[in-house]
């Protein structure tokens, strides 16, 4: 299998010039007409509209509080499914027969029904949170040839994302609880004895219980490895606060962090795992972790948190960095032979674009000249962009002190 020394080794072979590829390949990524890019806009800002306006209407009664959200919830749930209906952004109905498209519908909603029924105290953000996750291991399903299936593993392995993380950023918590709280999750992994100490801990147990029982002998102690290996990587993720932290171990734990994260969402899309597979799906989620770190720059910037993404900005190689990873995402993905390779065009150009549009958001910290080369490839004009992200600002610090806040949660 595919080990860290390997990725980073394909990983600084990348070229760091503009990615041709993108003019290369018009059947992939065509040059999109400002008609087109009009609509899209006028799309979502008509769905934004409607989100800002019931966000607005959040009462200021307490006990009315929570069954707004509720009402909320499942209004936003209609207004995502009717999205995905109209929009030509992404395109899903044309890159999935209606079959497949309503079974990711049907499951979806499934999915959040189950995280409901699990807690019901979790916030729309943490919703969203889990949902993130599940719409990757959704694509990893489809790529695998499975039917769409919302089992325990994904459930759990979803929920953990808000509980452990929440947990582990918040400031109130002392470093010794948190110490404490990850050697109980490893000894959970390890098959011990684990006594948890609060609610939040019992249902950790309960959902490493969910993931765990589902599997017997070997192929529980690969999921536990698995999940032992990431529970590590966020440890040591932890370092790159520190000012002493190299670019060589900033590049380590990038990958560790990433690359695990997905390779378990590929061990509970299907039962049929090879070598092969699992190389690949370790590089793919190298791809999200570094999308992530790019849509975070300006956060991490301000709190000090070291990523190759702030590190190349700090020497003014971000838009050479941004390139490296367009070029290893295409190369990563097209040289990929999925069972199923009807979504393999989707999910490359998925991820190209997000990247784009992810680099576009972050417009401050690229030139005009690289971001007016990338524009024919977006679904949306780079002035629009702007507006939208001081828009998106605008909603954060109006909810910041409440749990609403409309950005969600970034994996």
């Amino acid at each position: 299998m595919t080990s860290t020394k390997e990725i980073r080794t394909t990983w600084e072979k990348q070229p760091e010039g503009f990615p041709d590829f993108l003019k290369e390949n018009s059947d992939i990524f065509p040059i999109i007409e400002s008609g087109h890019k009009n609509e899209n806009e006028a799309l979502v800002q008509e769905f934004s509209q409607r989100i800002q306006k019931k966000l607005r209407q959040k009462p200021k009664d307490k006990k009315r509080q929570k069954q707004w959200e509720q009402k909320l919830e499942q209004e936003l749930e209609q207004d995502f499914t009717e999205f995905l209906e109209r929009e030509k952004i992404l395109s899903l109905s044309e890159w999935m027969n209606p079959e497949l498209l309503n079974a990711f519908k049907c499951e979806t909603k499934h999915f959040i029904n189950r995280v409901r029924e699990f807690d019901e105290t979790l916030t729309p953000a943490q919703i969203w949170q889990t949902l993130r996750n599940y719409f990757i291991y959704a694509m990893i399903v489809d790529m695998q040839g499975r039917k769409q299936h919302a089992g325990d593993p994904i459930l759990a392995y979803s929920l953990l994302y808000p509980y452990t993380d929440n947990y582990i950023d918040d400031d109130q918590i002392s470093r010794q609880d948190k110490e404490r709280y990850n050697r109980m999750i490893a000894l959970k992994l390890q098959g011990e004895t684990a006594t948890p100490h609060n609610l939040l801990e019992e249902k950790t147990c309960c959902l490493l219980d969910m993931i765990l029982n589902a599997y017997d002998d070997a192929e529980k102690k690969k999921v536990a490895g698995t999940l032992l290996q990431l529970l590590e990587a966020q440890n040591n993720s932890i370092g790159q606060q520190q000012k002493s932290v190299t670019e060589e171990q900033i590049l380590e734990i990038s990958i560790r962090k990433g690359s695990t994260s997905v390779l378990a969402d590929y061990l509970f899309a299907t039962p049929d795992w090879t070598e092969y597979e699992e190389s690949f799906y370790l590089k793919f989620g190298f791809i999200l972790q570094l999308v992530d770190d790019l849509q975070d720059i300006e956060e991490d910037r301000k709190s000090g948190s070291h990523t190759l993404m702030t590190e190349a900005e700090k020497q003014q190689k971000l838009e050479q960095c941004t390139n490296c990873l367009l070029w290893f995402t295409w190369n990563m993905i097209r040289e990929f032979e999925p069972v199923n390779p009807e979504l393999k065009g989707f999910v490359l150009k998925y991820c190209v674009e997000i990247s784009l549009l992810t680099a576009a958001m972050n417009q401050q910290f690229f030139s005009m000249k690289y971001l007016k080369a990338l524009e024919p490839y977006l679904p949306f004009s780079v002035d629009f962009l702007k507006k939208m992200k001081k828009q998106q600002e605008k909603l954060i610090n109006t909810y910041q002190s409440s749990n609403m806040n409309p950005e969600g949660v970034t994996r």
